[in-house]
């Protein structure tokens, strides 16, 4: 008899080794008020389960057990900040990693005009884009403007003029709700001497049927030349008909933006 209860207690504990070894750890929380800021912003990172660590890095490397430990809030006060962190254990598999890009202020924008969003998704007017608030992947969050015209046109004024030689724009993903990235974005700058509006740059884009999930996608369009201008007009086509593989098919997109920059 004792025998026996040995055996089990071996199988046991072998089930035991077993069962730690294929349980994966849950990710870090990762705890700031946007991914917005002017100077700077600190970040926090908690996870409860006792006897494991959170590592971090902020060079868009994989963290591993050889990366920083997180012990304190992290101060973030570079232009463009990748954040990457993932919990470890002795006994445990590491957990998937969580990141955030942060992104610091860029020129001064004195005012912005825009199509008029959706009444849904209307957010506090136009100075939503320009108020260092967002990166939250919820469309129910103020910080979005949701539009579904053909067009949106968006102008941006400085109080004098500026060097530009980059515009961003941070925008939500979530085919699910069909939300989808624009099907073309042009972007003029006004020029002085001819008191018209010139080419900047474009971008076009195509739906992605592996797209998955609620994402914040950061769009760049770089200058076709050196300028120096005190507007901007940005000029957004929405996807026209939503694709065949989606359930939405032939329908209108939607476009969501929370934020612009130019540097």
């Amino acid at each position: 008899m004792k025998k026996i209860h040995l055996l089990i207690l071996f199988f046991l504990n072998i089930i035991a080794l077993a069962a730690q070894e294929t349980f994966q750890l849950a990710p870090p929380l990762l705890k700031y008020p946007s991914v917005f800021f002017i100077k700077e912003t600190k970040v926090e990172m908690a996870f409860a389960e006792p006897n494991t660590h959170i590592h971090f890095t902020t060079n868009n490397a994989e963290p591993t057990e050889s990366d920083r430990i997180y012990s304190a809030p992290i101060l973030i006060n570079k232009n463009f900040t990748t954040l990457k962190a993932r919990v470890f254990s002795k006994i445990y598999k590491p957990s998937d990693i969580v990141e955030a890009t942060f992104i610091k202020d860029g020129l001064p924008i004195k005012s912005v005009d825009c199509t008029p969003p959706n009444p849904k998704y209307k957010g506090d007017g136009a100075a939503t884009l320009i108020d260092n608030q967002g990166g939250n992947v919820s469309l129910s969050s103020k910080t979005w403007l949701g539009f579904q015209s053909d067009t949106v046109e968006i102008v941006l004024n400085f109080s004098k003029k500026q060097k530009v030689k980059s515009v961003l724009l941070d925008m939500l993903q979530d085919q699910g709700s069909w939300v989808f990235l624009p099907e073309q974005v042009e972007v003029f700058y006004l020029d002085s001497k001819t008191k018209a509006f010139q080419s900047f740059g474009n971008k076009t884009f195509t739906p992605d049927n592996n797209a998955k999930g609620s994402n914040c996608t950061l769009l760049i369009l770089e200058a076709l030349k050196s300028i120096k201008t005190d507007k901007i007009k940005l000029k957004l086509y929405l996807l026209k008909q939503i694709p065949e593989w989606h359930a939405g098919k032939g329908q209108k997109g939607w476009i969501f933006i929370d934020e612009i920059k130019m540097y």
